[in-house]
């Protein structure tokens, strides 16, 4: 199997959804959110529209793996600089992971490509593909609902508690 399950051009339009996604979520949390005190997924979708419609200035043809991974961990220090005036709840610790996960395939590409300059196909360029439009469309998802559906607030939970434990035995 030597081709890309998903084309270059569909992975252009998930990322344009996904884009037109978080500017959604943004809009959604602020008209939610009127005559309320809690306006956290306003900020958190604020954060996530801004930094994803950053790359509509971008040339795709130029950007590289790394461009990505200096967006991604931009994004991560804009959300842990605002966790000061936030609760870590359901969005927060799912952007968070999703933008660790983006980050870590884009180190992984960058390394494959320019570092090692491979230009073979091989599984992680489709793994990479599939998981980065995975991930993206998770964290649009969850700033709609704002449910733990994957358990990961309950697998994060489960990981503090442990470690507290661990530390203070």
């Amino acid at each position: 199997m030597n081709e890309l399950l998903i084309s270059p051009t569909v992975s252009l339009y998930i990322g344009a959804f996904v884009q037109w996604g978080f500017l959604m979520a943004f809009l959604y949390s602020l008209a939610h959110s009127i005559n309320k005190p809690n306006k956290e997924k306003v900020y958190l979708s604020l954060v996530m529209s801004v930094s994803y419609s950053f790359s509509i200035f971008t040339n795709m043809n130029t950007v590289t793996y790394l461009d990505f991974l200096c967006f991604d961990i931009l994004t991560i220090i804009a959300l842990t600089l605002l966790r000061r005036f936030l609760k870590r709840d359901v969005a927060y610790i799912y952007l968070l992971t999703g933008l660790t996960i983006n980050s870590t395939l884009h180190l992984f590409m960058h390394y494959d490509i320019y570092v090692l300059d491979n230009v073979d196909y091989w599984w992680l360029w489709n793994f990479y593909l599939i998981v980065i439009n995975l991930v993206d469309l998770t964290m649009v998802t969850i700033l709609f609902f704002n449910k733990d559906f994957l358990g990961l607030v309950k697998f994060t939970k489960f990981l503090t508690e442990k470690f507290n434990r661990s530390r203070h035995a």
